[in-house]
């Protein structure tokens, strides 16, 4: 499993997301916005990077700063995205399956749609933010043009694209 960039706490604290959801699940969700959505934005060098130090506790100056300001805020809505799109079902030998609450009422699609719209939106604000500070400071593992499989992409002003 990739190291997540996220404690529990952080994502829990900081989106609709309850404290009692299996963190099995959620994790899942933190991984692949690292990998799907993370990695394409900082290229594989800078997120290599990024990791190794966070993992290390060893983040410092503009490799702090871009964590703080930027990824971290940008992995926990990205993350609720991730979570709010796949929550409710499970896959099981029985088939797939809509968990339904014991105390509650299921959300019509409708109402799931606005909250990952509002969460992806947030998630894309830290992005554009993300990659304005990464055009700004000059970060040496920020390579677009390497042997890479994954580099940063270029927007059209100047900066690197939205996903």
């Amino acid at each position: 499993m990739e190291y997540l960039l996220l404690s529990d706490q952080e994502l829990l604290q900081n989106t609709v997301l309850g404290g009692n959801i299996d963190t099995d699940k959620y994790k899942i969700c933190v991984q692949d916005a690292q990998l799907s959505k993370l990695v394409e934005i900082l290229g594989e060098d800078l997120y290599e990077k990024i990791k190794t130090d966070y993992e290390n506790d060893d983040l410092s100056g503009d490799y702090l700063e871009l964590y703080n300001k930027y990824i971290n805020p940008f992995l926990i809505h990205q993350s609720a995205v991730e979570y709010l799109l796949i929550g409710s079902y499970q896959v099981a030998n029985g088939g797939v399956f809509k968990l339904t609450p014991q105390n509650g009422t299921p959300v019509e699609k409708a109402d799931i749609d606005y909250l990952v719209t509002n969460q992806r939106n947030k998630a894309e604000i830290y992005q554009g933010r993300m990659e304005k500070f990464l055009c700004k400071v000059n970060f040496p593992e920020y390579v677009i043009n390497s042997d890479n499989i994954i580099n940063p992409k270029k927007s059209n002003y100047g900066g690197f694209s939205f996903l």
